[in-house]
């Protein structure tokens, strides 16, 4: 009986301790990620956290490898062992920006005291693959966890390159014949007679701005094209030709700046917000159209504001805009929600927005299905990419590259208050409009990108003032957590781009990416004509086996 008791004792002790054994092996591994030590201009602080933020996505595998965040700064593996609290591990590191070129440093101590370091070296706008593929190094060989680290130009569950041309284009694997959105956004193909393009006619004036959008309330699309002083409303016909419905002269005055489009009444058929400046002082005035009845009528004019529209959060909604004018500064500080009184509009309530920012230079772009939160992208004055986030817009990046490039803009003599301007001696600065920046969610995923335009011309880069670009590409950005990634682009554009806009332009049901152009000057200045070309974006026509995220043609920066 004795026995038999003592058997029943040590059978169950052995179960528990193999059990409590089996819970230990299948207790997760844990990490804690301290911020990176950045070598580089301010501009780049934002690294010191979302480096790690990135290597902790990266490596994170419920019930395997578990990691958290600190604060603490660590620059020693004593001092990063400090931090441990009760992790397996413990990561720090260092970013150096050099130029274009970018090194990163990681390393990893654990509990017993041993240390792992690696180093990668790569180009700035390679950043976050370099991040990706030290993440995969620190998980299989410090960590002993196996982290998926397969190339960018490998097609997922296969074991070739799926495009030979590039490896840093990522194509449909169904094959070339199988495209997504629009074969113009992969191939440096020559022809667009597959309906992939769609081209109109050329314009006798120079192309200022462009909208589109229903303005009579038919339920049709038509496109308002501005001019220097004129303003003109098009429809796309079926045959490819634009037909003039009507025309009005904004000032003779003035020099048109800006327009942008907004339903101000509700009533179905969409305003169009134009701005204006005075060519010697720049005084800004503003004029509203409606084109009710296919007749353009004022709405109201000669706003003694920069007027503009911007889609403002939580609901993104268009909302109308002014700023007032500075003799100095040119912009007053603050953009102000504007309402209107009676037969007039004024400056109501001022939009949260960082120091530089105008009615014209900036756009908010979703958080999208990850609730990451939204960002305001800002157009810097020298047409870089400032990306702010959180309710205090802190900076989180700014690209190298510019965009926009705009041929219009506003002379500026910079001045001391109470000295003057001195205007046979002083060279003024330039001001150029900015082109609209649209936050768009094209494949319906939840996942925002930020289309704008890319100038391309040799000669910009010797000499500031020269805008005649005789090229240009449409970019469409994505927050990578790093910095504003390259989802895909246009091949090049010939001709110096003025506009573009997200609508479908010719009625056919099939959203179109439109961008008005301006000639090349080669005939002369005053020869310089316009056009509109459309990219249609048949989502429709997608690999049903692929995922609508837009990554089977995901190209790096250059």
């Amino acid at each position: 009986m004795k026995f038999a008791m003592r058997l029943s004792f040590t059978v169950c002790l052995l179960t528990l301790v193999l059990g409590l054994a089996q819970s230990a092996s299948a207790a997760p591994k844990s990490f804690v990620l301290l911020p990176f030590t950045v070598n580089a201009p301010q501009s780049y602080a934002y690294l010191s956290k979302a480096v790690p933020a990135t290597m902790q996505a990266r490596l994170n595998r419920p019930g395997v490898l578990e990691g958290r965040s600190a604060q603490t700064r660590a620059t020693s593996a004593a001092e990063a062992r400090k931090a441990m609290n009760g992790a397996d591990y413990a990561v720090w590191g260092s970013v150096s920006v050099m130029g274009n070129e970018c090194t990163i440093e990681v390393h990893s101590v654990d509990k017993a005291g041993k240390t792992w370091s690696k180093t990668a070296q790569g180009p700035l706008s390679g950043l976050t693959s370099t991040v990706q593929q030290l993440s995969s190094a620190l998980g299989s060989e410090a960590f002993g966890v196996a982290v998926a680290a397969r190339p960018s130009f490998m097609a997922p569950g296969k074991g070739q390159p799926v495009n030979q041309m590039n490896s840093d284009i990522v194509v449909n694997e169904t094959g070339q014949q199988q495209v997504y959105l629009n074969p113009q956004f992969r191939y440096q193909g020559a022809g667009a007679g597959d309906g992939s393009r769609l081209r109109s006619q050329r314009l006798k004036e120079n192309m200022v701005d462009m909208a589109v959008g229903d303005f009579n309330g038919d339920g049709k699309n038509e496109i308002a094209v501005l001019g220097d002083h004129k303003l003109t409303i098009y429809i796309w016909q079926p045959d490819g030709k634009l037909k003039e419905l009507g025309s009005t002269v904004v000032s003779q005055s003035n020099i048109n700046f800006s327009m942008r489009a907004i339903d101000l009444n509700r009533d179905g058929a969409m305003e169009l917000v134009v701005a204006t400046f005075e060519e010697d002082g720049n005084r800004p005035y503003s004029y509203f159209y409606s084109f009710k009845g296919n007749k353009l009528t004022t709405y109201a004019d000669r706003i003694p504001y920069f007027a503009s529209v911007i889609k403002t959060p939580p609901t993104f909604m268009p909302t109308l805009v002014g700023q007032g004018w500075d003799s100095l500064k040119l912009f007053a500080p603050g953009v102000h929600v504007m309402v209107k009184n009676g037969n007039k509009f004024s400056l109501g309530s001022r939009l949260d927005l960082p120091s530089g920012a105008t009615v014209f230079n900036v756009a908010w772009l979703p958080g999208g299905k990850d609730n990451k939160g939204d960002q305001l992208v800002m157009l810097t004055d020298d047409e870089r990419i400032k990306v702010f986030q959180g309710n205090g817009n802190t900076l989180i990046h700014t690209t190298m590259e510019r965009f926009s490039g705009s041929a219009t803009g506003m002379d500026h003599y910079k001045g001391m208050p109470g000295l003057g301007i001195d205007r046979n001696y002083q060279l003024p600065s330039k001001y150029y409009a900015p082109m609209r920046m649209i936050a768009a969610d094209l494949g319906r995923t939840g996942e925002y990108v930020l289309l704008l335009n890319k100038p391309i011309s040799t000669a910009s880069q010797l000499f500031d003032r020269y805008r005649f670009f005789p090229q240009g590409e449409i970019h469409a950005l994505y927050w990578d957590g790093v910095g504003m990634g390259l989802k895909w682009k246009t091949r090049r554009i010939r001709g110096s781009v003025a506009e573009i806009d997200l609508a479908d332009v010719n009625n056919d049901g099939i959203l179109d990416l439109v961008v008005g152009l301006n000639t090349s000057p080669d005939l002369g200045i005053g020869s310089r004509q316009s056009m509109i070309t459309a990219y249609p974006l048949d989502v429709s026509q997608t690999d049903p086996n692929m995922p609508a995220d837009l990554s089977d043609f995901e190209v790096s920066p250059n």
